[in-house]
């Protein structure tokens, strides 16, 4: 007969060899880290902003409003939802730009539109005009814009799509880059 010791000897031996490759063959759980992605931080943010800029001689240059802004200090710009520019005309006539989202870098010296972007030309005289594209850069101290994008433009009946465009306000002119083609309707 086994002595008691070798008894719980052999009992170990059995045990342990089975909980060793249990204990080598379990896949590792993986905990969740400690040190969750982080959420980007807001220094600041406005509900129904509204920005002018002003010419040099006093009168209104530009105004952009949208529902909500919010700068991000990390990226150095703003986030503006729905964003309206509404920008004069020479004639007395208006542009009025709106897009589903923007961005306004803290030079401010360009503001980047996307996602159905709309120019409405607004003429004092003649017919109005409806730009849509996908995203337009509005560089407003120079009263320009300009994409690269698709462009389909609608005056009355009329349609005209290009690839690209430039916009001067200060000129009341609209350069279609490429790839110009045309409807037009005889009245």
């Amino acid at each position: 007969m086994l002595s008691q010791r070798q008894r719980l000897l052999t009992a170990a031996v059995l045990i342990s060899a089975p909980l060793l490759w249990w204990g080598l063959h379990t896949p590792q759980e993986t905990l969740p880290s400690a040190t969750a992605p982080r959420v980007e931080a807001v220094d600041f943010f406005v509900r129904g902003a509204e920005i002018t800029r002003w010419q040099d001689d006093g009168r209104t240059g530009q105004i952009m409003t949208t529902p909500l802004m919010r700068h991000f200090p990390a990226r150095e710009q703003m986030e503006l939802t729905m964003p309206l520019t509404r920008v004069p005309g020479a004639d007395g006539g208006e542009y009025r730009i709106q897009a589903e989202c923007g961005i306004l870098p803290d030079s401010q010296n360009e503001v980047l539109l996307a996602g159905g972007v709309q120019l409405h030309d607004n003429p004092a005289s003649g017919l109005p005009a409806r730009l849509h594209t996908d995203t337009l850069t509005l560089y407003p101290p120079r009263d320009f814009a300009h994409t690269d994008a698709q462009v389909m433009v609608e005056r009355g009946s009329d349609s005209t799509s290009a690839t690209g465009m430039d916009v001067f306000f200060d000129q009341q002119r609209i350069d279609l880059l490429s790839g110009v083609k045309g409807e037009y309707h005889v009245q």
